[in-house]
């Protein structure tokens, strides 16, 4: 189905991740449906599938039936009584809480209004069953299906063309995506974008063209704005910037789709935005909110017209500025940022106070609805959630870490979101807070030890965040001693483990909830047990043995990749005894079409230092050769493409990494000259750009260009690779990053740092520990985005524990397997 974005991943668990499937809808189950002569059955996944033993087509014409909560039954009663006549196979979401969900404001707007999938096994059997379903669904109502063309103007029966079977290939980004195959029989993409289109190749019906035709008339709107650009969508619409012909100006469009994007009252996008209408203008005196310069409906969705305000947001602006997001501050700096804090705050608390003058409730601050012109005024905006002061709350979740609890009403909603504000932007990490009360506290600690006595009323402000004073106290891991924090972590991983469960053992990042991404190395089992396995924790073997299986059942779908797929799961398996089960599976599964890309984690370079590996732990010459052909590749692929990076995914660090590797096991110069004119040139290219824009990240930015300049300088000495270090070793010490995970926040710098042996590790080391949370009697770290727990390499326990031991005992933890031999 497509869904991203972490807010869907967050409903089924109050701590960790977990797939839309695993949400609690048992009481909100449909009723049985007469099926006939069908079979029902109902997997993990979200679907009841219904099958009369049809021979289906691996692709050709779906129909998608699209209701509301409301409706959503007697559809569902319709249609099944019509596939059961016709003996059509068919698939329908198993309750009423996942239709709700999927259409909900927080699902990825392709999801919106795929309640029940019909599969023809024709094109006879589609003209027919298109027009009982248009009839039997006649004035039935539903979301827009945005991949899809709408039938008729009077039914919720949509129509794509797409794969019936599960096939993959490789995408434009090198990430796997699921295929069709084209008259030469070669798998392409099957697009789901967020319009109807059909493949080029594809012969369309008569029929359909008709229809295609007649829609495209019927929907042809002139937008009355010029230059339309997008800036943000949602599953209820989009955001976009566009110009007013009439005087030049820039404006804003805000969008709303009809039954789509709904709360958690039930309120669709268009009722949110009629709301947010009459809000704007109710506080149009007060010189806080943009001008409304129209509303429109065209064609039917619904556009809220709207000055377009000059600023950053003031989550922009605040990361923009701390001190803490530069390599090297000064006192004054501090003090600087402190007074502009203190200042914007105060302004923000003037501008809710002229909303509650008006008798209304913004109901959502956070840092993301509020701008900051270039002269310093403040601007709120996105007034969805406000309401009058006597009206109960809106059915939006708010902000993490900024949202009152619930029973709040009233101004104190935003008292609650402005003190919240007074912590964050000393220290941006409040998110927090929605996985431990006692976070905001710490957080005001932290922002003392930094800005000193200007960090006053972020203190009073956590005290008055501080939950019921009654509540169970929770264990304290602010100073957990360096040794201690490993046995924490490996703790917190055990406690989560679920080896009864065959869709994970450990819960990680969104990505941890799919079949693949369970077993991997970067969000899933396999990266877990490594890094349990290189710190020297027991590593139980129920645990190994539901890798082992899991890998098997996945493999032949599964990635090649040494982090996201099959030669890294075969990598650990063999570090974990288990050499014939992870030779078998490289030999018999991994000599798929490999990727093309030079990313590290998913593409080339991975798969050449896992197959270097095999080949140094087994001696079986086999694996040398296929190394050896994979450099190759990765040479050509720099010389066709250079690369104006040195970043490990994006750049040539993943490929330097490989090449360095190669000499490091073969002796062959070529392969020393081919990483070092690599990262000369992806250097060169960033040095030429602005060093500032480069991130400190281990997987896109400065961490990960270090470990390869760091690789390529210990097979000996370069003199313009050495100058081109330290700008990164002093790039990767940025004090505050918004995630701790290896891949993308404080483990990875914290590790990289440590792994060339950069002093400045220490400070990281500390810095990292105060994103921990209490669990279990133990430890774990928050995921991207810090909406729950992970226990994962790339987001969360697993990387962290990685990284803090290499930094504690001054031992390269993952850099062995990125060395290819292994421990």
């Amino acid at each position: 189905m497509g869904l991203t974005g972490f807010d869907l991943y967050a409903l089924a668990h109050p701590q960790f991740y977990e797939a839309p499937e695993c949400i609690q809808d048992e009481a909100k189950r449909w009723p049985t449906q007469d099926i006939g002569a069908g079979r029902r059955t109902e997997g993990r996944d979200v679907w009841v599938r219904v099958s009369y033993g049809n021979a289906l087509p691996a692709q050709g014409w779906k129909i998608h039936v699209s209701a509301t909560a409301d409706n959503s039954e007697e559809t569902l009663r319709a249609v099944t009584a019509i596939c059961a006549r016709r003996q059509t196979d068919f698939k329908y979401l198993r309750s009423r809480t996942l239709l709700t969900t999927f259409n909900s404001k927080y699902a990825h707007r392709g999801s919106a209004g795929k309640f029940i999938a019909v599969y023809p096994v024709d094109e006879a059997d589609l003209k027919d069953l298109l027009a009982e379903l248009s009839t039997a669904l006649q004035g039935f109502t539903g979301p827009y299906v945005l991949s899809d063309l709408r039938w008729n103007d009077s039914s919720p029966v949509f129509i794509r063309y797409g794969g019936f079977a599960e096939l993959w290939v490789e995408g434009e980004d090198g990430k796997r995506v699921m295929a069709i195959t084209a008259p030469d029989g070669t798998l392409v993409p099957d697009r789901r974008a967020p319009f109807f289109e059909v493949p080029d190749w594809l012969d369309v019906p008569g029929f359909i063209q008709d229809r295609i035709n007649e829609f495209s008339a019927s929907s042809r709107v002139d937008m009355p704005y010029t230059d339309i650009e997008p800036l943000h969508f949602s599953n209820g619409g989009g955001v976009y910037l566009a110009v007013d012909p009439a005087t030049g100006a820039k404006v804003v469009l805000k969008e709303a789709r009809p039954l789509a994007g709904t709360d958690g009252r039930g309120h669709d996008a268009v009722t949110r935005l009629r709301r947010e209408h009459t809000m704007l203008l109710a506080l149009a005196d007060t010189g806080y909110v943009p001008k409304v310069f129209g509303y429109h409906v065209l064609w039917e969705h619904h556009f809220l017209v709207q000055e377009y305000i000059d600023g950053d947001t003031l989550t922009s602006a605040v990361l923009t500025r701390h001190p803490l997001r530069q390599s090297t501050a000064s006192d004054e700096d501090v003090q600087d940022y402190a007074a502009w804090a203190d200042e914007t705050i105060g302004k923000v608390e003037t501008a809710l106070r002229a909303v509650h003058h008006e008798g209304l409730v913004f109901g959502d601050v956070h840092p993301n609805n509020i701008l900051v012109r270039p002269d310093g005024r403040i601007t709120l905006i996105d007034l969805e959630a406000a309401h009058a002061e006597a009206d109960e709350r809106t059915g939006l979740l708010g902000a993490p870490g900024f949202a009152a609890p619930p029973g709040t009403s009233g101004v104190a909603l935003d008292a609650h979101a402005l003190a919240a504000l007074r912590v964050h932007v000393l220290v941006p990490l409040m998110a927090l807070a929605a996985l431990d009360p006692d976070k905001p506290a710490q957080l005001a600690r932290w922002a003392g030890e930094v800005f000193k006595g200007h960090a006053q009323a972020a203190g009073r402000a956590a005290r008055e965040l501080d939950g019921p004073h009654d509540r169970t106290p929770r264990q304290s891991l602010e100073h957990v001693a360096p040794d201690e924090q490993a046995r924490l972590l490996a703790a917190g991983i055990r406690a989560s483990a679920t080896p009864r469960r065959s869709d994970r053992l450990f819960p990680g990042a969104p990505a941890s909830t799919t079949p693949h991404g369970a077993i991997d190395v970067q969000n899933g089992a396999a990266g877990v047990l490594y890094a349990l396995h290189a710190t020297g924790q027991s590593v139980d073997d129920e645990w190994t043995e539901w890798l082992e299986k899991a890998s098997v059942r996945r493999a032949a779908t599964a990635p090649l990749g040494l982090f996201d797929g099959l030669h890294g799961i075969a990598t650990v398996l063999d570090l974990l005894g288990r050499r014939d089960q992870a030779t078998d599976l490289l030999d018999r599964f991994g000599t798929r079409e490999l990727p093309s890309g030079l990313d590290l984690f998913t593409g080339l370079p991975g798969i050449g230092i896992s197959l270097l590996g095999f080949h140094l732990r087994t001696g079986d010459a086999g694996y040398l050769r296929r190394a050896e052909h994979v450099a190759v590749r990765v040479a050509d692929a720099l010389a066709e493409h250079p690369r104006e990076s040195a970043d490990l995914t994006r750049g040539v660090g993943g490929a330097a990494l490989l090449l360095a590797r190669m000499y490091q096991h073969t002796s062959e110069d070529t392969y020393l000259e081919q990483a070092r004119r690599a990262l000369v040139a992806g250097t060169r290219a960033t040095r030429a750009g602005d060093d500032e824009k480069t991130g400190p990240s281990l997987s896109t930015g400065a961490a990960g260009a270090a470990l390869a300049l760091t690789a390529a300088l210990a097979q000996g000495p370069d003199d313009e690779l050495t100058a081109a270090l330290d700008p990164y070793l002093t790039r990767s010490c940025l004090p505050l990053t918004l995630a701790p995970g290896l891949f993308d926040g404080t483990a990875g710098q914290l590790y990289a740092l440590s792994a060339c042996g950069d002093p400045r590790a220490a400070g990281l080391a500390r810095i990292l520990w105060r994103y921990t949370i209490p669990y279990q009697e133990a430890a774990a770290l928050p995921g991207g985005n810090l909406m729950r727990l992970s226990m994962d390499v790339a987001t969360g326990g697993a990387g962290a524990l990685l990284a803090l031991e290499s930094h504690r005992t001054g031992t390269d933890l993952l850099g062995p397997f990125l060395a290819a031999e292994g421990r």
